[in-house]
């Protein structure tokens, strides 16, 4: 046997001989992660002493690394992805991490996917026998991923590297907020200036003994007249925007209000939950919200009044 070959044999990873894989030989690779793309990233290494290893504690850890950042991607799409990985061989990994945790790059230098359309549709698989004794490889796998992040309100993209191997890109746009999150984040009696960030002279815009607009305001007064409830709502200029356009539109979701107002789409689904709430917006059958009754007399009330 030659030295090169010899050197091919102890090395086995490297070479990508998945056929040869046993049990106990180690997967590498590196985590890169981006605050905002005009610095460095932070890499971060791992490596694991067998397969098994890597297949249960890497889809952790990059879950763990995204979140800590803000991400919102599932666990099952990310430990998908990483066990796709098998048929790339393991071969030069490398996870990007962006967007706040929401967009998660995961890239080999295998031998790549041909027939990439394919790769989406139940029961395609290049699962070796050998390789089933770690991942399921009934081309179940991709299929998974593509429901589960358009669910969630996502995207998936497979593209080539630029010699070899595969780019799996992973992208959540829609922020997933709870409405009580919300409330408790921004209920009180600074709730206009917080959310806009306008300083409003409130002795002006609004009387004294107007309150902010909560759950637990409404609550209180739910004695009161439907024309006193709306005197008592003190909204912000966006969510007055918010509520404009929607009545103009007349149902919306947040991402035409991010793009007609100029807000950042979390900003618009944080108002729309709010405003949902207090009451004024409903959901539709379509997944967007629409004014109620009572957000069509707000408006009505705000225009006559101010």
């Amino acid at each position: 046997m030659s030295e090169f070959s010899e050197y091919k044999q102890e090395n086995k990873v490297q070479y990508g001989e998945i056929s040869s894989f046993s049990s106990d030989t180690p997967v590498c690779g590196r985590v890169a992660i981006y605050d905002n793309m005009r610095s460095i990233p932070r890499i971060v290494n791992f490596s694991h002493n067998s397969i098994k290893d890597f297949l249960d504690k890497t889809p952790q850890t990059i879950y763990s690394l995204s979140h800590q950042q803000g991400g919102l991607i599932p666990y099952t799409i990310i430990k998908e992805v990483i066990e796709n990985l098998i048929h790339a061989d393991f071969k030069e990994i490398t996870v990007t991490i962006m967007d706040n945790g929401n967009h998660i790059i995961v890239s080999d230098q295998g031998p790549g996917i041909e027939n990439k359309q394919k790769a989406f549709m139940p029961g395609f698989s290049s699962a070796t026998q050998r390789m089933k004794k770690y991942i399921r490889g009934v081309g179940s796998g991709l299929p998974i991923v593509k429901e589960t992040i358009t669910f969630s309100g996502g995207s998936v993209n497979i593209a080539d590297n630029i010699k070899n191997g595969t780019v799996i890109s992973l992208k959540i746009d829609k922020p997933q907020i709870k409405a009580p999150d919300l409330i408790k984040e921004y209920a009180g009696d600074n709730l206009s200036n917080n959310i806009t960030g306008i300083n409003i002279d409130k002795e002006k815009k609004y009387p004294s003994d107007k309150k902010i607009a909560d759950p637990d305001v409404l609550d209180t007064n739910a004695g009161n007249s439907p024309r006193e409830d709306i005197q008592n709502l003190k909204l912000s200029l966006r969510q007055i925007k918010v509520l404009s356009l929607i009545l103009e539109l007349e149902e919306s979701g947040p991402s035409k209000i991010a793009n007609e107002l100029g807000f950042s789409l979390s900003t618009s689904y944080r108002e729309l939950i709010l405003l949902e709430s207090f009451g004024l917006l409903s959901l539709t059958e379509s997944g967007k919200r629409k004014l109620t009754a009572k957000g069509e007399k707000f408006l009505e009330y705000y225009s006559n009044n101010f």
